[in-house]
């Protein structure tokens, strides 16, 4: 079964800096070795767990995806969202972390622009979502994000605020997984205290 959380994350000319920030914390948490990863997906809870932002100039959305079992939703559910409660800690990565996916993410920005094809394409998305500039200079402001960046990032956009929480699931599946809505959006008393239930 599939399980997304979503959030309206930065958007382009209203909080530009945070669009680099929401990039590299997505990258850092998307591999094997994160924190996010090992709890979640060599825990055993889900089969595949994700994170991202997509760049837009009015509300670019943030998401977690994860796939799991009908058994394991519930207890998935409250372990990503104790996860998402660490997100502005300051050991919830390290800066290794930081740094190589900053730089992973500048080669394949690199390699992308090496096909006159996938240059084409990548070129026209900037263009239509962000504009030329934000392009030109997307490489020089990854390569700036910091720590305190991905903080700041995390605390406006994810960590308390108003998110919506789905599962894409069967009747015959529901009943076995035993969703409430609750679980979807997380029975935090930060959830609660936000009007979310």
């Amino acid at each position: 079964m599939l399980v997304e959380i979503g959030w309206q994350g930065p958007s382009i000319g209203k909080d530009t800096n945070a669009t680099y920030a929401a990039d590299v914390f997505s990258y850092i948490l998307t591999q094997p070795d994160s924190k996010f990863q090992r709890d979640l997906v060599d825990a055993g809870l889900v089969a595949n767990a994700g994170i991202g932002y997509y760049t837009q100039r009015n509300v670019g959305p943030i998401n977690v995806v994860l796939v799991t079992s009908p058994e394991k939703a519930k207890a998935a559910l409250k372990a990503v969202y104790a996860e998402i409660a660490q997100f502005g800690s300051p050991n919830y990565f390290s800066n290794d972390e930081l740094e190589n996916s900053k730089t992973i993410l500048a080669s394949n920005d690199l390699f992308e622009r090496e096909k006159s094809s996938e240059y084409v394409h990548t070129l026209g998305f900037w263009w239509s979502s962000t504009g030329i500039d934000y392009f030109r200079g997307y490489q020089k402001n990854l390569n700036a994000v910091s720590r305190a960046d991905i903080t700041r990032y995390v605390n406006t956009y994810i960590i308390g605020k108003a998110h919506i929480g789905i599962a894409l699931l069967s009747p015959a599946v529901q009943t076995r997984a035993g969703l409430t809505e609750d679980d979807l959006v997380g029975s935090s008393s930060t959830a609660k205290a936000a009007g979310q239930k």
